[in-house]
């Protein structure tokens, strides 16, 4: 960390200011010049304290990520008045001031005993191209990524640990991003959205309480540009034309900082791709819209952000047969079957210092999500659309419809940070309030039953959900060496279905869990500069969750086949409907144990992690099965493990060169599960099976360069073996493969104009 100290009236050097880093040894003063230079700093969290008995105070926090090798720091200090001494008239300036300074209350350091990885702002903008989030990941320690078009855009998806996405708990901005009733992640609605991400946590395993409920698998937190903080005032554009045409363009327009309090960023794209499976285009508008304001004690910010999609289907898959015929088959041919969706984000963020160790964080949000998706249909019996036709039973019909949703979520996440002598509190919470609107109507039909119309529902409901939840977090120093993380978290959920037009059903359920998290981290050997001692961590956590099962998993009246006069023992009022009190899926509920060592060289690390996460009555795909949606058939199983190694490596031979590389090796199966196999309809015994669509194994490695203006990568991936259902049938099986990736470019700089 290097910089310098400057007044903010003149702009000259201060010379003797003192810097130090809290709860460290670590000091140094500035020079005649006002500059000052701190040298082998451990990666981690710290507090930077910088006092000069003419001028105000000031403090700002630094994380240290494994990657960063030099961060740069200048700071304008302003003179002293007597009596406006006090953290209130610190700098204008906010505490949080450059790209490389990382501020946040929801998030790991280094002295958490958890699992994570950091992506920097960085890594980010060299990896991207407009394609999904997603696809980012890829190369992240036990990440599986794919989309449906094949070529990273449009619907794409994300595994950890063998876990799907909607058992991963995914922020922006600290704001859930998992859909309330599905707790689907639907990427899709964020097009070219890597532009405007400033950095990434991802957190495997349940980790800590910072990150609310419903993360089993992990947790991914993205985290957006704020205005005014490291940026240059102007106007960028860029285009980009690549395969299967695939085309891009933006503006983006960043104000810097006015009046040293405002700032404002915004940004417009275009994105149109064919995709590489057939018929998976895409069309879509994203946008991007950010202000900040800035004081001595609040930093606010509000963002804006979306993007209208359309986009053709292409959620299934296709057999052997077919890719052998034709690689780029996609079995969703028909013109008329597409997606569309709009769904605006409003955030509101406030962060209030209220003294050196207090600070409240707010966040108020806002979205709205309208859209629908048409699908065809052939030769389907019309009984399953068309209820009190008479004779309806008795046809059959190719036929058009359309699925619609209209959906409101708002909520508030306040967060109270406390700094003490026993180390650091943070109290939070979220309320979280969703409402929608399911809407099925055929739009055509190649035989309309006898005084029957198209636009006709065949089923209008609407879902309401509340969700709660609270949490204390605890990081205690228990001496030099030891940190203690002690967790309490509470949750309740409430989900309703009311006001079902068609068939008069309904339900209330309520689910609560408390889930306690403990881990220990360690400081086992300090790094020796002249040795070959490296700083050695280790840690160990358990910890404990539960998810309450989606909406669809409790009753579906998207499903004919459960229906009240279908099966009118599941209702309080039989064939008329009512009250669902049928089979539905219990909320799982996982016990996850970590371990881990961390050894940190001046120019290289190496990490290592096992895993051990237990889940009771699990809701996991039922035998690779499909409903009429497209989406995965769920049930319980009584217990499933996921367990595994993960090793982390990287080293820097040089400054323009870093060398990285991961590997997981990993047995995810099931300890007791007997599920119905469909094609022989007879209940069969899974205890030892892998899971489905999870790979054995997943291993990166990396090679980047930057020297004199050319920078590029080369890398290389590699998938092991899965299965494309629970029953480990090798002939359905998709072999081991590997990918290579390579980028070169050349930066051009000191252009004239």
């Amino acid at each position: 960390l290097h910089g310098q100290i400057l007044n903010s009236q003149n702009g000259v050097g201060i010379r003797d200011v003192k810097l130090r880093l809290d709860n460290t040894n670590l000091q140094t003063f500035t020079d005649k010049r006002g500059r000052y230079a701190f040298d082998n700093i451990q990666p981690g969290r710290y507090v930077v304290t910088v006092q000069h008995e003419n001028f105000n105070p000031y403090r700002f926090e630094l994380i240290i990520n494994d990657s960063d090798r030099k961060i740069r720091k200048d700071i304008e200090l302003k003179p002293a008045v007597p009596g406006q001494t006090t953290l209130q008239y610190m700098s204008q300036e906010p505490k949080y001031a450059l790209d490389d300074i990382i501020i946040t209350t929801s998030r790991a350091s280094s002295e958490h005993p958890v699992t994570f990885s950091n992506i920097t702002r960085s890594e980010v903008e060299q990896g991207s191209f407009g394609q999904d989030i997603p696809l980012l990941f890829s190369e992240q320690p036990n990440l599986y990524t794919y989309s449906d078009g094949g070529n990273g855009f449009g619907y794409s998806y994300i595994k950890m640990r063998g876990f799907n996405q909607n058992r991963i708990g995914v922020q922006l901005n600290g704001v859930p991003l998992n859909d309330a009733e599905s707790h689907e992640v639907f990427w899709i609605d964020l097009p070219d959205f890597a532009e405007d991400v400033q950095d990434v946590q991802i957190q495997r395993g349940v980790g800590s309480s910072l990150y609310g409920g419903g993360a089993l698998g992990g947790s991914i937190n993205l985290v957006t540009k704020t205005p005014g903080i490291g940026d240059t005032p102007g106007i960028r554009a860029e285009s980009m034309y690549g395969s299967w045409n695939t085309r891009r363009a933006s503006v983006k327009l960043e104000s810097g900082r006015i009046n040293g309090r405002y700032a404002l960023t915004g940004r417009l794209t275009r994105m149109q791709s064919d995709g590489y499976r057939n018929d998976s285009w895409l069309e879509t508008w994203s946008y991007y819209l950010a202000a900040s304001r800035f004081t001595p004690a609040h930093t606010t910010k509000l963002v804006f952000y979306g993007g209208p999609e359309k986009t053709h289907l292409a959620y299934n898959g296709a057999t052997r047969a077919e890719l052998e015929a034709d690689r780029r088959y996609n079995p969703l041919s028909h013109p008329d079957e597409i997606d569309n969706f709009f769904q605006p984000h409003y955030e509101l963020h406030d962060e209030w210092t209220l003294s050196n160790k207090i600070t409240l964080n707010n966040t108020l949000y806002l979205f709205k999500g309208d859209g629908y998706y048409d699908q065809w249909k052939a030769d389907r019996d019309l009984g399953e659309y068309f209820f009190d036709a008479p004779g309806a039973d008795t046809l059959a019909a190719d036929l058009l419809r359309r699925r619609n949703v209209s959906e409101i979520d708002g909520g508030w996440i306040p967060r109270l940070s406390l700094e003490h002598k026993y180390g650091e509190t943070i109290f939070g919470g979220e309320l979280r309030l969703h409402d929608a609107r399911h809407e099925g109507t055929v739009l055509w039909a190649s035989v309309l039953p006898a005084g029957t119309r198209p636009n006709q529902h065949y089923y209008d409901y609407k879902v309401k959900k509340q969700s709660l939840s609270g949490f204390v977090h605890n990081l205690f120093t228990i001496n030099d060496r030891t940190k203690a993380m002690v967790d309490l978290q509470l949750q309740s959920h409430t989900i309703e279905l009311y006001d079902d037009q068609l068939q008069n059903t309904s339900f209330d359920e309520n689910f609560s869990a408390f889930n306690p998290r403990v881990g220990l981290n360690y400081r086992l050997f300090d790094a020796k500069e002249k040795s070959w001692q490296p700083l050695t961590v280790v840690y160990a956590n358990l910890s404990w969750a539960q998810r309450e099962p989606a909406s669809k998993d409790i009753y579906n009246p998207q499903d004919y086949y459960r229906l009240p006069f279908i099966t009118p023992d599941y209702f309080s009022n039989g064939a008329e409907g009512g009250v669902y009190t049928g089979p539905a899926l219990n909320p799982e509920k996982l016990t996850n144990y970590e371990t881990g060592i961390h050894l940190q060289w001046m120019r290289a690390r190496l990490g290592l992690n096992y895993y051990h996460m237990m889940l009771k009555d699990a809701i996991v795909t039922d035998n690779g099965q499909l409903d009429d949606l497209g989406n995965l058939l769920s049930a319980n199983a009584d217990e499933v493990l996921h367990k595994g190694f993960e090793i982390v490596t990287s080293y820097s031979p040089a400054d323009f060169l870093n060398l990285t590389a991961n590997l997981a090796l990993t047995d995810h199966s099931f300890v007791r599960y007997d599920e119905v196999d469909w094609n022989t309809w007879e209940l069969t015994a899974r205890d030892g099976n892998r899971i489905g669509q999870d790979p054995e194994y997943l291993a990166n490695a990396q090679a980047n360069f930057d020297y004199k203006g050319l920078l590029g990568s080369l890398s290389l991936r590699a998938v092991g073996k899965q299965y494309t259902d629970n029953s480990q049938n090798e002939e359905t099986a998709i072999d081991a493969y590997s990918l290579i990736n390579l980028m070169i470019g050349y930066r051009l700089e000191n252009l004239p104009g």
